[in-house]
């Protein structure tokens, strides 16, 4: 994409992200539940009570008077209340503007707060992300996006699908095959190149999960019911299983294309590179992105619970309490997705050496 179309295209993107917010800041007649917007707010100290680790934490009321904005009571204002407090850990304070979603009481009836209305603060986040794609990276940002979509539009079919009681191991693997193909495809086209990494994600994902279920089997079971939001009661194992298969497949993916590509690459500029140097040179390359590509997983996973250890210990829970129930399941999914990373330099030198034994078996024939 030359820079004259990417800026007519990053303008025209930028005026539907404009209009697209208007229309997203104005869609609450398109929501089944009734929501308000606050108009006015009347704040109250009630109470100072002493915390277990924080000292005196102060409690409050807000008073609210909002505005219904979609239904057959749509122009009503209706009363709220709301307590919050000063650590706001399960609670949160309402500013005058934003939008909840209600439970409106009767003839005068103090309504309910069911949660706020949060979908053009996501809109926002989105559209960033697509002009700044699209302008860093062009046409490449252009078809990241759209896989990024179609990606998001099969993980809800999924999500539907498991609803009505489809098998949740067979479901994944659907699911890992399609991410990884649809993934490699939008963004590559079907090439050389796409193919063999396709080929080293699946089986790559497949050892490591392989030797998941191997390790798994021969080692004590982690505490599955201190896993956050479980509160359904299928197999917490399985579901646990398949949220580290598909957590680890981005990463999989990313080393598995960066490797095949240097590889094409090298091919393309000499088709009889042998197989020998290539190996040295996909070994280097991969010594380059192992550890930006570990460290990425490990801030994903073990920093993305920091919040609740560091709540959990200034509640004056041991470490080791935190290690087992907390940390345990994101030290595996960190240690899981990085062996998949491990996996994928031997796999891709695999992949390689089996496709130029196969290429110079069809040349000379």
């Amino acid at each position: 994409m030359d820079q004259r179309r990417q800026r007519i295209l990053l303008a025209v993107l930028f005026v539907c992200a404009v209009v697209g917010y208007v229309v997203v800041d104005h869609n609450d007649r398109w929501y089944t539940s009734t929501i308000a917007v606050i108009t006015d707010i009347q704040t109250e100290h009630t109470e100072t009570q002493s915390g277990v680790s924080i000292g005196q934490e102060n409690y409050y009321v807000q008073t609210i008077s909002a505005r219904l904005t979609n239904g057959a009571r749509a122009g009503e204002t209706i009363q709220l209340l709301n307590q919050y407090t000063d650590s706001g850990v399960r609670d949160e304070c309402y500013a005058v503007g934003d939008k909840l979603f209600v439970a409106p009481g009767e003839d005068g009836e103090i309504g309910k707060i069911i949660g706020q209305k949060r979908d053009t603060l996501v809109y926002l986040l989105a559209a960033m992300l697509l002009l700044g794609m699209i302008a860093v990276a062009g046409t490449s940002g252009l078809l990241a996006s759209l896989s990024l979509f179609f990606n998001i539009v099969l993980l809800t079919i999924a999500l539907h699908c498991y609803l009505d009681g489809w098998n949740i191991f067979a479901l994944t693997g659907v699911l890992i095959l399609l991410f990884t193909i649809l993934s490699l495809l939008i963004a590559n086209g079907w090439n050389r190149c796409s193919g063999l990494a396709i080929a080293v994600t699946l089986l790559s994902i497949g050892m490591t999960a392989a030797l998941f279920l191997i390790v798994r089997a021969c080692t004590p079971a982690l505490q599955y019911q201190m896993l956050e939001y479980a509160v359904v009661p299928d197999d917490l194992s399985a579901l646990f299983f398949c949220e580290i298969m598909v957590g680890g497949l981005g990463a999989v993916m990313d080393v598995a294309i960066s490797l095949i590509s240097t590889a094409d690459e090298l091919l393309t500029r000499n088709p009889a590179l042998p197989y020998e140097q290539l190996r040295h040179s996909i070994r280097t390359v991969s010594d380059d992105i192992m550890g930006t590509m570990v460290n990425v997983l490990f801030f994903t996973y073990i920093c993305g619970g920091l919040p609740e250890i560091l709540l959990m210990l200034r509640n004056q829970l041991t470490i080791p309490f935190v290690w087992e129930y907390v940390l345990s399941f994101e030290l595996v999914r960190f240690l899981v997705g990085s062996i998949g990373l491990v996996l994928a330099v031997p796999v891709s030198q695999l992949v390689l050496k089996l496709w130029m034994d196969r290429r110079k078996e069809m040349q000379h024939d």
